[in-house]
């Protein structure tokens, strides 16, 4: 009864959005998964299940992101600790194929709204296992962090329901990413399947050299 009561509150708000400015549909895409993850955790049993069956779902995404969402490949983000909010939102995100990635995109359309839901919130609220890097490039980092960054990531890098969380993210997936921002802003051809559009965080790695994005991924992987 819960799950269909959510459901159509979700169909609801998606249908204002629509009919909503790009910016104000965003904001009332993002309230209404919020109030799904909310609902989920509120309620003790409902919570217990999500884990449950999240834990099961991950084992489709082990292979990539780990049983407990810590990456076991150096490209592949970890899904651990992020905001079950964020993570809700991406996986729609593949599923409507506005990121692209095959393994992904496939996925994603197979999974069910409750999947989707359990799966957020099962890998936000695992522990992701931080990686120290250089110290030197650290500090360098941390001071480049605060100027360029922290507005939307946080202080601490945790990120919130509409930003990734960054600490601890493993530091081939944080060059990578960044690189590829800093391409599409240069106008350089990226492959079909490694799609992924931010105005913002292109115009952000424009500026960004590649000693900056050295000591960026440096600091943040070591974060906790």
């Amino acid at each position: 009864m819960m799950y269909r009561k959510l459901t159509r509150g979700f169909g609801l708000l998606i249908l204002l959005a629509m009919s909503a400015s790009p910016s104000l549909a965003m904001e009332d895409e993002i309230q209404g998964l919020m109030l799904i993850i909310e609902q989920r955790l509120e309620d003790p049993a409902a919570r217990q299940e999500a884990m449950r069956a999240g834990r099961n779902r991950a084992l489709l995404c082990s292979y990539c992101h780990g049983n407990d969402g810590n990456s076991v490949k150096p490209d592949v983000p970890n899904l651990a600790g992020q905001n079950p909010v964020y993570l809700l939102d991406q996986i729609g995100k593949f599923a409507r194929g506005e990121r692209k990635n095959f393994v992904m995109n496939s996925l994603a359309k197979d999974f069910t709204l409750d999947d989707k839901v359990n799966l957020a919130i099962y890998f936000a609220r695992q522990t992701v296992k931080a990686r120290p890097q250089d110290e030197a490039l650290a500090a360098s980092g941390k001071r480049l962090y605060a100027q360029r960054c922290v507005g939307c990531h946080g202080e601490r890098g945790h990120g919130t329901a509409e930003y990734a969380r960054l600490a601890g993210q493993r530091p081939a997936y944080l060059r990578l990413t960044l690189e590829r921002f800093r391409a599409y802003d240069r106008g350089e051809q990226q492959a079909a399947e490694n799609v992924r559009r931010s105005p913002i965080m292109e115009s952000i790695a424009a500026r960004l050299s590649d000693e900056n994005i050295e000591v960026l991924a440096a600091y943040l992987a070591g974060l906790e």
